[in-house]
């Protein structure tokens, strides 16, 4: 199966000085969770329902259940087919909760792998693991300094409710606007989120700002909205060259999102940590 090539971004050059409003993604962008730490509470999961298995099998069989446990099933976008014209869109589908992800989630990995276990309860202690989840520590000061700019902030995410505002109010983040997949009854990559979340910011898409580390779900959803785009590509990876975003392969590139960003948009701009953000609308006080 194919989907069309991703048309030609013909769009006027990134000029920061259009932007009135800065949207962030939260868990893997502002919020510290991402693959260390499902990996530990995958452990956490299995030693406390005391199941016994080989480990890495199960977290590998966990991710690829992932998106056939989502809204699009089957259909969901992924690596092999990132940029998918029904999830960015198509009719939305019917509307399951993030919690509910997990829960069927786990319930496939616990199949695949013939063993009994909660998946229930597997997905509580994700839900409570997201609610205390700390925000990286550049976090506070880029939305304070983007907020002294006067730039209009928000949030957008695919969470639930009840973790995310836990979240944002041990950490004492706050926004002008939160929308969840939960509020709007939808996920991302699909264009009506992105759109809703500007309606109610106040901002055109146009000079409106996505903040994620998502390559599907934020750079290519919020491009094909028409939002200009920041992806956030932390540790290790950050350390790739912008330039190989789109690698040739008769040049033998070997950037580990090599192929599957040859089929999505260009960022407008790539940064290892949020501070990065702060160069593109004050170069003078780069950090």
């Amino acid at each position: 199966m194919t989907e069309p090539a991703v048309p030609p971004d013909t769009r006027a050059p990134f000029d920061p000085s259009s932007i009135r409003g800065v949207l962030f993604d939260a868990y893997g962008t502002l919020f510290e969770y991402g693959t260390p730490q499902f990996r530990t509470a995958t452990g956490t999961i299995l030693a406390e329902q005391g199941i016994e298995t080989d480990f890495e099998a199960f977290y590998q069989s966990w991710v690829e259940a992932y998106s056939p446990s989502g809204v699009w099933g089957d259909e969901s976008p992924n690596r092999e087919l990132p940029y998918r014209d029904h999830s960015l869109n198509g009719p939305l589908p019917a509307w399951h909760s993030q919690w509910e992800i997990w829960r069927r989630q786990f319930a496939a990995a616990l199949g695949a792998h013939s063993l009994e276990g909660d998946p229930d309860r597997a997905a509580d202690v994700l839900r409570d693991e997201l609610s205390v989840a700390d925000p990286f520590e550049e976090a506070h000061e880029t939305v304070e300094r983007l907020d002294a700019h006067g730039l209009t902030l928000g949030l957008l995410s695919n969470a639930d409710e009840d973790f995310l505002q836990r979240a944002l109010s041990r950490a004492r983040l706050r926004f002008s606007v939160i929308q969840t997949s939960e509020s709007l009854r939808a996920y991302k990559p699909h264009r009506a989120v992105f759109l809703a979340a500007c309606e109610r910011l106040g901002t055109a898409p146009d000079e409106t700002l996505y903040v994620g580390d998502s390559p599907i779900a934020d750079v290519g959803g919020a491009h094909n909205a028409g939002l200009r785009t920041v992806w956030v590509r932390r540790g290790k990876d950050a350390q790739v060259p912008v330039s190989s975003t789109k690698p040739d392969p008769a040049e033998g590139a070997t950037d580990v999102y090599g192929d599957m960003m040859s089929r999505l948009p260009n960022p407008d701009l790539t940064v290892g940590t949020l501070l990065g953000i702060l160069d593109a609308f004050d170069p003078e006080s780069a950090i």
